[in-house]
């Protein structure tokens, strides 16, 4: 395994794959509706916080087991596209940044933002705190 002292923290070109690896198997895990699965993408101790969702929706989850419970009472979207994968290290450690596309019922879709810090673990990286923002468009902006 990699040194994981991240003063001096340098990615290989395979644990830049893994990580992108990574934010795929979230949205295939989810779709699939795998809830034991988010073990393979969350540390045990993961943080996972909702924002921009609206009044009394938005959420923060603490721990693998209440994220589960979480997810599997959540409606979720037909499916998870996520797309735009940047991978970034430096002294503060190891980020993953990406946008899911999910396609609603009734030829709809949304879009959001994962904001994660990453943990490099005994079963490889995981997300140890998720912040996903809903990205919704201004009145004047809509089409």
């Amino acid at each position: 395994m990699p040194d994981t002292d991240t003063t001096s923290l340098q990615l290989t070109t395979a644990e830049r794959l893994e990580i992108h690896e990574l934010a795929a198997r979230y949205g295939i895990v989810i779709d699939d509706r795998d809830w034991d699965g988010l073990a393979t993408v969350f540390t045990q101790d993961a943080l996972f916080v909702t924002t921009g969702f609206g009044p009394g929706r938005d959420q923060r989850i603490e721990g693998l087991a209440a994220l589960r419970a979480y997810m599997a009472a959540s409606r979720h979207p037909v499916a998870h596209h996520v797309t735009n994968v940047m991978v970034g290290a430096d002294a503060t450690g190891v980020t993953l940044r990406s946008k899911i596309v999910g396609t609603l019922p009734k030829a709809r879709a949304g879009s959001a933002d994962y904001r994660d810090r990453l943990r490099l673990t005994p079963d490889g990286w995981r997300i140890a705190e998720r912040v996903v923002t809903l990205r919704r468009a201004d009145r004047s902006d809509e089409i």
